[in-house]
C-alpha cells in the first residue's frame, strides 16, 4: 500500500531531475539561477520529507545566500556567455 507522502517524494524527484537537466538546455545565465534556486528550493522540501527539518533549514538558507550572490554576479558579467 503506497501512501500520499510516497506519491509527493516521487513527484520531488522526478522534479529535482528535471531541473538538474534543464540547467544544461538554457544559454541565459539568469534562468540559470532561477532554476538553481527552485532546485534548492525543491531540495529543501526532501530533506523535509525525509523527517531531517534542520538539514531542510540550512538547505534553504544557503540555498537562498547563494542564488543572491549568483543574480548579483550575473548583473554584473551579464546574462548570455561570449
Amino acid at each position: 500500500m503506497v501512501i500520499f507522502s510516497e506519491y509527493i517524494f516521487f513527484l520531488l524527484m522526478i522534479l529535482l531531475v528535471v531541473a538538474a537537466l534543464s540547467v544544461f538546455i538554457f544559454e541565459d545565465l539568469l534562468y540559470v539561477v532561477i532554476i538553481f534556486a527552485g532546485y534548492s528550493t525543491i531540495m529543501s522540501l526532501v530533506w523535509q520529507q525525509l523527517n531531517s527539518p534542520d538539514i531542510a533549514i540550512t538547505e534553504a538558507a544557503v540555498g537562498v545566500g547563494v542564488a543572491i550572490i549568483m543574480i548579483t554576479v550575473v548583473s554584473k558579467v551579464g546574462r548570455r556567455p561570449n
